[in-house]
């Protein structure tokens, strides 16, 4: 009778837990839609404002579910690189070992991105953000390299053309993006943006191809 007790009082703390977690995700999400909206009436203009709207908790929650969708897209462009050149099984140590890799690898090019923000942040910047915006300006930056991934995975590597053309796009707004926000959360020169802007983004990359290429 007791370990009955026992055994429904830890499926209500369960229950509640779940309940707990899910209303806070749904919020995070709504915050984060709240700010892509704003995003899509203006999008580089529109990041500060987004920033001020939300607040430093809301944009934190904003920026999570973002990098949150970008480490998924990174996971599945990982996947879809090692299955193209069948190493899964071979090279990364069985099946779980493998999705182990995969999903460390997945986090690196969040990680990356979100240090080099938050040393231009502390290094350079003229206004002293806090850490959500860091990972705010993270989120946002790395959310049109998430529908490239996305799309990699729905239409294969060897889409060629349709993955360039979409490429091409992705990869200007990340860059529009990035130097939106070093001047407009940032506070930095022109001629600042102009140069960390593409040194953001090679540092991230060669990061995450250091991870990639130790992981396989």
């Amino acid at each position: 009778m007791q370990n009955e007790k026992q055994q429904n009082e830890i499926i209500s703390k369960g229950k509640e837990m779940g309940q707990k977690v899910f209303a806070q995700t749904k919020e995070a999400t709504g915050q984060a839609i709240k700010a892509l909206k704003i995003l899509s009436r203006d999008p580089i203009g529109g990041q500060s404002e987004a920033l001020k709207n939300l607040g430093q908790s809301n944009a934190l929650r904003a920026g999570i579910v973002l990098v949150v969708i970008f480490s998924i897209s990174c996971f599945l462009l990982g996947h879809s690189i090692v299955s193209e050149s069948q190493v899964v099984g071979e090279y990364m140590g069985g099946v779980a070992g493998s999705y182990f890799k995969l999903l460390f690898f997945s986090l690196i090019p969040s990680a990356s991105v979100f240090v080099c923000f938050f040393l231009i942040m502390k290094l350079i910047s003229q206004e002293k953000e806090q850490i959500s915006t860091c990972i705010y300006t993270t989120g946002v930056s790395t959310l049109p390299l998430a529908v490239l991934f996305f799309c990699i995975k729905i239409f294969g590597l060897s889409n060629f053309e349709l993955l360039s053309a979409i490429g091409i796009f992705c990869f200007s707004t990340t860059f529009f993006l990035i130097n939106s926000s070093m001047q407009d959360i940032y506070k930095l020169s022109t001629q600042k943006s102009f140069l960390i802007t593409p040194t953001l983004v090679l540092l991230a990359g060669v990061v995450s191809n250091v991870f990639y290429s130790a992981l396989i």
